[in-house]
């Protein structure tokens, strides 16, 4: 109970820790508008089939998936602050906190999250806080004034790596590593080691202590320990929880850290709920530094005052990841993997393990995580919000929303939270197979009004959060508008995106945000062109996102992130496809096409979700559609569909089950080509397959039961010239009597 993650680190990490955003990234969903209509009757069935097919749009509508949260805005501007003066002393560890790193670009159907709330502050030793208290804060970071060579390098006084514990006055056991995680071992002083040395022992490597006093529920044991003036030992129920070892003067970051052999270990920045940072911890060992005043405001001393030694616990495991979710995904999970072996019903632990999860793909373990997120902590909105994304995400938009509206009624005073939530909402609602624009605008316009409250809030992470909610809301205007029936569309949407593109540039400007800001208003953008049918020219908005999303891949190190942001560039290049296919600039359309198939196909390597697999196989559909339609050139035609059909022949995702119509109607499409190349028995049953599909599609509901007439009638035909004119003149009165009743 009274171990040193329930004392030490969350007595000095809690109290200095403010929440990160919500997590790292996800696949995108192919979604269709409502059940399609009618297919038009020719003189050439089989011909006005594939037409009708290809000219349907099939991406743009918004699927709710979970998107990564910023990195906390005071975080990032005090990791900067760290990085350059760290670089300035000369230092050679990463602090490895990167800057403020936006979320991927979102689909219409994206559903962000930038949910955030202030930890309260717990009771910190009082050495480590009067230690940390100068800690300037880092909302303009600037570069260090460099320190002398002789302080740079100057020894600490009895602080040496190597020799025999006898001669070595803080020695911390050796980092083997190589590569890869770091080995988790605690630190250890002069034979005590937090969490494991009993309080009755200690006085046969300490002596006696020349001071006892209690705080709280802690024993606070004072000691003179050569060439340490003062050594503080807390210890509870008998057991030693945690050393905080004064140092006479303070001493660069990096010079304690490979003193102490720590340079190896990725160290993490923990923070106070204003952003300045007060020390840096190293997970697999149990140490925290604690930095003395800063002399420069708005940037850390980045020099050690205090070294503080405690058990190995889940919460700097929790932190690290939690500050390096989006920037290096798989750095992070294996960290939230270690917390949740030393914590299993750590809530933080699972609500970032699922949106790690999430952005992998595994829907499934993702909801499994947050849902006990939840379950362990009820009453904090932001595991909600994160539930009802990844529910939304998985095609079950009724919780999803019920999930979101629990968050808004728990976040009660954090406007921050509930214009989050709000805006899921307004997205859940544009979801779907019936999705109601008309109600989704009406939350989108409300989450607007909320944030619009605390958007120039002091707290930057309150403010930031804030200030992507409108941002994400008025996205969300723009597709509710650009897919619904409202007048003088075209206008109105180019008004709402002029002012995203203007929040996002000051997000960028006043925020120090990256230039992803940018690449999401573009690849929304593209989403709402298509809505619009291609009335509004997308050539700005292509380039936009052509030229952000190659910046953001190529200096993305994270494999998992890199392949999130080819996806998601991917998914837009898919969009352009779409819009210029529906202008009729077939050549433009390839183009973009083929570049979309480059970077989806690097994207599901990573991810092979069910999902990734079957908007891939629609993009194939699709460019195979156009060599077929553009060209009648079914030979091409079919190279592309080869790739399509085993793709699209598994089932289809959750998410997309609404899309059951559409889906046959694609096979039917491409059994004209098969047909039209000579291979009537593959053209068949592709043909056959797809009436099955559209028939079950109108059963459901999802499909009006005349866009039978035309598969009908292929079917016809194909018998006909098969012979079997028995089943020929069967479907052949089918597709008659579907005919006659789109006349009624």
């Amino acid at each position: 109970m009274h171990r040193i993650v329930a004392r030490l680190w969350q007595s000095i990490a809690a109290a200095i820790l403010f929440a990160l955003m919500a997590a790292a990234a996800e696949s995108q969903v192919d979604a269709h508008q409502n059940a399609p209509g009618a297919l038009p009757w020719a003189q050439s069935p089989l011909q006005a089939a594939q037409q009708t097919t290809s000219r349907q749009p099939d991406v743009g509508q918004k699927p709710v998936r979970p998107t990564s949260q910023l990195l906390s805005p005071a975080r990032a501007q005090a990791a900067e602050a760290a990085r350059l003066a760290a670089a300035e002393d000369g230092a050679t560890f990463a602090v490895f906190a990167g800057e403020p790193q936006p979320t991927p670009a979102v689909r219409p159907k994206d559903v962000p999250a930038r949910d955030q709330a202030t930890m309260p502050l717990g009771n910190a030793p009082a050495a480590a806080r009067e230690a940390a208290r100068g800690a300037a804060t880092a909302e303009s970071p600037t570069p260090a004034a460099r320190g002398s060579a002789a302080e740079d390098h100057a020894g600490i006084p009895g602080v040496r790596s190597g020799g025999n514990e006898d001669d070595e006055e803080l020695q911390p056991i050796p980092d083997p590593t190589q590569s890869g995680p770091a080995a988790i071992e605690a630190a250890s002083f002069k034979g005590v080691t937090p969490g494991v040395t009993p309080l009755a022992e200690v006085e046969k490597f300490w002596g006696a202590p020349k001071e006892i006093s209690k705080r709280g529920g802690m024993l606070v044991q004072l000691y003179s320990i050569e060439p340490f003036e003062q050594v503080e030992l807390n210890a509870i129920d008998g057991k030693v929880v945690a050393i905080v070892i004064h140092l006479a003067q303070a001493f660069p970051v990096s010079a304690v850290a490979k003193q102490l052999e720590l340079n190896t270990i990725r160290p993490v920045l923990v923070s106070n709920e204003l952003g300045e940072v007060l020390g840096q911890a190293y997970p697999e060992r149990g140490v925290l530094f604690a930095f003395a005043p800063s002399e420069d405001a708005g940037k850390p001393s980045m020099k050690v005052a205090q070294i503080i030694l405690e058990p190995i616990n889940a919460e700097p495991f929790v932190l690290r990841a939690e500050t390096h979710l989006d920037t290096h995904c798989r750095a992070s999970l294996l960290d939230l993997e270690q917390a949740l072996k030393l914590q299993p019903r750590n809530p933080r632990a699972l609500w970032l393990y699922g949106r790690v999860l999430a952005a992998t793909g595994q829907y499934d373990s993702a909801l499994t995580a947050v849902s006990d997120a939840v379950r362990f902590e009820p009453d904090n909105p932001r595991y909600r919000v994160t539930k009802a994304q990844i529910l939304g995400q998985v095609g079950r938009l009724k919780e999803a929303i019920a999930e979101a509206q629990q968050a808004i009624s728990i976040a009660k005073n954090r406007a921050h939270i509930q214009a989050r939530a709000q805006c899921l909402i307004g997205d859940l609602l544009a979801s779907g197979p019936n999705p109601d624009y008309r109600q989704a605008i009406r939350y989108h316009m409300e989450a607007i009004k909320t944030a619009d409250t605390v958007a120039n809030d002091r707290h930057p992470a309150i403010r930031q959060t804030a200030k992507e909610v409108l941002l994400d809301a008025h996205l969300g205007a723009a597709h509710d508008i650009a897919w619904g029936d409202w007048k003088d569309k075209e206008t109105a949407v180019n008004r709402w995106l002029s002012r995203a593109a203007a929040l996002a540039e000051n997000l960028i400007k006043t925020e120090q945000g990256s230039p992803e800001y940018r690449f999401r208003v573009a690849t929304r953008a593209l989403a709402a062109c298509v809505g619009l049918r291609g009335a509004i020219d997308p050539s700005d908005w292509t380039k936009q996102a052509i030229r952000t999303g190659e910046e953001l891949i190529n200096s993305a190190q994270d494999p998992i992130r890199k392949a999130q942001l080819r996806w998601d560039l991917g998914m837009a290049l898919y969009d352009a496809l779409q819009v210029y296919q529906l202008r009729g600039d077939h050549d433009t359309a390839l183009k973009y096409g083929e570049w979309a198939i480059e970077h989806l196909e690097e994207g599901d390597k990573q991810k092979q979700s069910p999902t990734t697999s079957y908007l891939l196989g629609r993009l194939y559909f699709r460019l195979g559609a156009i060599y077929a339609i553009r060209d009648n050139n079914h030979r091409a035609a079919i190279s592309w569909f080869e790739k399509a059909i085993p793709l699209l022949e598994k089932p289809l995702p959750r998410e997309a089950a609404a899309d059951l119509g559409r889906h046959g109607e694609t096979f039917v499409s491409m059994g004209v080509s098969y047909w039209e190349t000579g291979q009537r028995d593959k053209a068949l049953a592709l043909t056959e397959r797809g009436v099955k599909l559209m028939e079950q599609a109108v059963q459901e509901g999802t499909l009006s039961e005349n866009a039978l007439a035309v598969p009908y009638n292929n079917l016809a035909t194909m018998h006909r010239h098969r012979g079997a004119e028995e089943e020929a003149a069967r479907f052949h009165e089918m597709a008659t009597r579907v005919r006659q009743g789109q006349v009624q």
